[in-house]
């Protein structure tokens, strides 16, 4: 589309919302009136039969992503261009053992039990597989093979937990969960991953131990994205740590981050969060290279910020240090906020 004259990137601005709406009817399986679908159809020949052609998708029937989940934008995305993708789980010693089937498709999860597959969830919260694919065990060796194979159950290594609906959400490998005081364990890359699948958020870090009772939450927000919105809202801003404290920054983000928890389990819901006043920086040792957290190093750097998320205050001073452009340095300090949700 970048590449497209003036005309194509009108029509896909005018079109694309109508292929969302119908993704919308699609995912909250209703059915569209006859203007919607008389739209749609203008919208497919002129618009998304040519990018489903273009991405080499225009006889596709049946469509399924494996891996790292996606967001519920590119969920979305795809079916507004008429392509209902699903999700799958598979592993290469038990085979596929769940999947989204039909329209029945949940975006925070990777579908429901596959037929003559059985499934468990240990005491741990680890996903344990039962079925006619498992493996016979690892070559050349038995004490790997007795370590994962016990019974009839293979030990997948990934945490996860079924819905109300019977769908089973993947969180993490079991050793990467975390463990709050009260005994429940957490996956904090889930539920960031979560988070940043928000337009309004960039990154984030979340917090929380066997010296803690719940969840919290450092965000960064987006901005790019809510640097246009404050703009198009007539709210004014100078720098990104005066945007990242406006209330109504924090309003927006606070939706998300509800959105996020409501598919929790209680335990591991984010009770309290905050923007921090600047942007995480592998050159300040914050991230690695890959923009992976160095939890250890963030977690001693915002010790400040996170006793006051797990205290009483709404609000904390931070002091920052800052290096000008003729090589001088000093502190700045910036207020940030600290919401309680319920």
């Amino acid at each position: 589309i970048g590449d497209a004259g003036p005309i194509n990137k009108l029509v896909y601005r005018l079109f694309l919302p109508v292929g969302y709406r119908m993704a919308d009817f699609h995912y909250a399986q209703e059915r569209p009136n006859l203007f919607w679908k008389s739209l749609y159809w203008i919208g497919n020949l002129a618009v998304f039969r040519p990018i489903k052609d273009t991405f080499g998708f225009s006889k596709a029937r049946i469509s399924y992503t494996t891996g790292a989940s996606l967001s519920p934008d590119a969920f979305r995305f795809f079916r507004a261009l008429g392509i209902s993708l699903k999700q799958m789980y598979g592993i290469t010693e038990a085979g596929t053992a769940f999947s989204h089937r039909a329209d029945d498709v949940k975006f925070e999860t990777i579908g429901s039990v596959l037929p003559d597959v059985e499934v468990r969830i240990s005491d741990e919260g680890e996903i344990l597989i039962a079925s006619g694919a498992i493996f016979k065990g690892y070559y050349k060796n038995p004490d790997a093979t007795r370590e994962k194979l016990i019974g009839k159950w293979f030990h997948t290594g990934d945490a996860g937990y079924f819905t109300d609906e019977g769908q089973v959400v993947f969180l993490d490998r079991v050793s990467d969960l975390r463990e709050l005081a009260g005994g429940g364990k957490y996956a904090p890359s889930f539920i960031e991953g979560r988070l940043r699948f928000s337009p309004y958020i960039k990154d984030a870090m979340c917090i929380g131990g066997k010296g803690h009772h719940y969840v919290t939450a450092i965000l960064i927000i987006d901005f790019d994205i809510l640097g246009r919105w404050a703009e198009e809202h007539h709210i004014p801003y100078t720098t990104y740590a005066d945007l990242s404290q406006k209330p109504e920054i924090y309003e927006l983000t606070q939706k998300e981050v509800e959105r996020v928890s409501a598919a929790l389990p209680t335990f591991a819901r984010v009770r309290r969060y905050s923007h921090l006043h600047k942007e995480f920086d592998p050159d300040e040792a914050e991230l690695t290279r890959t923009r992976k957290l160095r939890r250890t190093f963030m977690e001693e750097r915002y010790r400040g910020l996170i006793e006051a998320l797990y205290g009483n205050s709404n609000e904390i001073v931070l002091e920052a240090e800052v290096k000008y452009r003729d090589g001088r340095t000093g502190v700045v300090t910036t207020p940030v906020k600290i919401i309680s949700l319920e």
